[in-house]
């Protein structure tokens, strides 16, 4: 085993106090959808959701979610696809609570 230290106190990642999606990559043959983002703080994150979902999670399968976005009405009040893909994440534990800001660019 190589040498490490054990440090008395450990090291403390920045905050991450917003997250704004970088990139969506939805494969209609493979039914998955790949979520990428980045916090404030640069740090990087990702969520995918193949089909069949992955089991013992609670979270839906590509598929399931390639359906609602294929049936979504995403005109007038209704919220915008990357409000509902921010909102999709908490829901499945990616990233952490917060309310959503800003507008659809």
């Amino acid at each position: 085993m190589a040498e490490i230290i054990t440090l008395s106190t450990p090291l403390t990642k920045p905050s991450t106090t917003t997250v704004a999606i970088d990139r969506i990559v939805i494969d209609v043959t493979a039914k998955s959808i790949l979520i990428q983002w980045t916090g404030n703080d640069g740090l990087a994150g990702s969520a995918a959701y193949p089909t069949p979902a992955p089991v013992g999670s609670s979270q839906p399968s590509g598929a399931t979610l390639l359906t609602t976005l294929n049936k979504l009405n995403l005109s007038g009040v209704n919220p915008s696809l990357v409000n509902r893909i921010l909102t999709r994440l908490q829901s499945d534990g990616y990233i952490g609570a917060g309310a959503t800001s800003g507008s659809p660019d």
